[in-house]
């Protein structure tokens, strides 16, 4: 996949290469962007056959991040019958701190790349321009291996 972040975000990879993180700092030592980020640019990829039903891509957008709720959740114009894409808006939070976001699940034959870009709570109003254009920017490369 390919995706536009600000230049200054440090990436950080989990360890099971599930996940890709840009955060605009750094984590402490000892910790993981799931227990300590608010402020976040998140890329999943998954092996899953599909591209699967909206009811299946409906439960992993509810499953795979600590969420409220989430709203706004459609298909978009860019799906063909080949590669699905969903957006949506949610919040969630870490820890006990509130954050806002949008998100765009892409499923394909053999894959999907579940995409979030967040913000605290209180600066969500600032930061969601960034969050569009970062989503806008997402392109999931080949989807069939």
């Amino acid at each position: 996949f390919t995706i536009s972040r600000p230049a200054s975000w440090h990436r950080v990879e989990t360890e099971d290469g599930i996940r890709v993180w840009f955060l605009p700092q750094t984590v402490p030592a000892g910790e993981t962007p799931e227990t300590q980020a608010t402020d976040f640019i998140v890329v999943m990829s998954r092996a899953d056959a599909g591209p699967l039903p909206e009811g299946e891509v409906r439960r992993l957008a509810m499953s795979l991040l600590p969420m409220h709720g989430v709203s706004g959740f459609q298909r978009t114009a860019e799906s063909t019958d080949q590669v699905a894409w969903y957006r949506f808006e949610l919040t969630g939070s870490t820890r006990g701190r509130e954050w806002a976001s949008v998100g765009l699940l892409v499923t394909g034959a053999r894959r999907l790349h579940y995409v979030v870009c967040a913000a605290p709570l209180s600066d969500w109003r600032t930061k969601q321009k960034l969050c569009d254009d970062v989503l806008r920017s997402f392109r999931p490369g080949d989807l069939s291996r």
